[in-house]
């Protein structure tokens, strides 16, 4: 069975309404929160659509011989051990013929060998007319999913995965719960959960259908920024995504992702860690503008 995230991040154009109602189970509190984090994700979407950041993942793997149990324990003292390091080109890419963004993953290095020429690979992404640009992208994120324990049949190691739920064409999807200030997250942080609850989700099993996303959220109460992300599906893969604010950028950007999870025979657990944070443009004579200086 395949799981695959359904969820594209939108262009979306965000209503405000003086004086709105809260909707059925939201506090006037609840309400204004999350109209200010989808004004801040519509930000974010903008401003981090072209930024490129380098990351690294390492991924561990421990395989067992039998299927284990659904909801049985087990004790994690035999298993082939397996281990990856994985260096990617990590971007928020537009596609203009949909008004869509994607989030892509370009694995260039795997255990410290190329797997690709580096250049080559975003002229090719970011200026070839041959191929739209979405086909372009499905493509390559396909490519680079067979890098990673589970390949394809897991296509969620998405740090920006949760902060898409908070869009303002999604959030109708989900109950959410203000559960009040976090203060070892930070001052004026707040945290909230979150819950879906309509179909077909989000995140789809393949060829089982519904996968319910729940987690929590925790972010900035003046202003909606996002500062930490954690994402639950099925009852054994757990997402968790950290950020921290960028004075470049005037957002907060993920500097780490990590993941516990099985898929078929493996227990694995994940982290991802984001860094060189460069903007990269394309001139309109079709030639590649190299990402501009590093900067953490």
């Amino acid at each position: 069975m395949k799981l695959r995230a359904a969820l594209l991040v939108v262009a979306t154009v965000i209503v405000l309404v003086s004086g709105a109602s809260p909707a059925p189970g939201q506090t006037v509190r609840q309400q204004d929160l999350l109209l200010r984090a989808a004004r801040y994700v519509s930000d974010f979407m903008d401003r981090f659509s072209n930024v490129v950041s380098e990351e690294k993942y390492v991924q561990d793997a421990k395989s067992f011989p039998q299927q284990r149990k659904k909801g049985t324990p087990t004790l994690l003292t035999r298993g082939l051990l397996r281990h990856v390091e994985l260096t990617s080109d990590f971007l928020l890419v537009r596609s203009p013929e949909r008004n869509l963004f994607y989030t892509f993953r370009d694995v260039y290095m795997v255990n410290g060998e190329p797997v690709r020429d580096r250049e080559d690979r975003l002229v090719k992404l970011f200026v070839s007319s041959a191929t739209p640009p979405a086909d372009q992208l499905e493509k390559i994120a396909f490519e680079s999913a067979r890098y990673t324990f589970g390949g394809d049949k897991r296509t969620i190691n998405n740090p920006l995965l949760a902060v898409g739920f908070l869009q303002a064409i999604y959030q109708p999807r989900f109950r959410f719960s203000l559960k009040g200030p976090d203060p070892e997250a930070g001052a004026d942080v707040l945290m909230i959960e979150f819950k879906e609850e309509k179909s077909p989700t989000l995140i789809r099993q393949i060829p089982d259908g519904d996968i319910f996303a729940k987690g929590r959220i925790w972010l900035k109460g003046a202003t909606g920024m996002i500062v930490k992300t954690e994402l639950t599906v099925i009852e054994s893969d757990t997402i968790v995504t950290s950020f921290r604010y960028d004075d470049r950028f005037q957002i907060a950007v993920p500097y780490e992702m990590r993941e516990d999870y099985w898929v078929d025979n493996d227990v694995v657990t994940g982290v991802a860690t984001y860094d060189r944070f460069r903007q990269f443009t394309v001139k309109t004579e079709e030639q590649f503008q190299p990402p501009d200086t590093p900067s953490k």
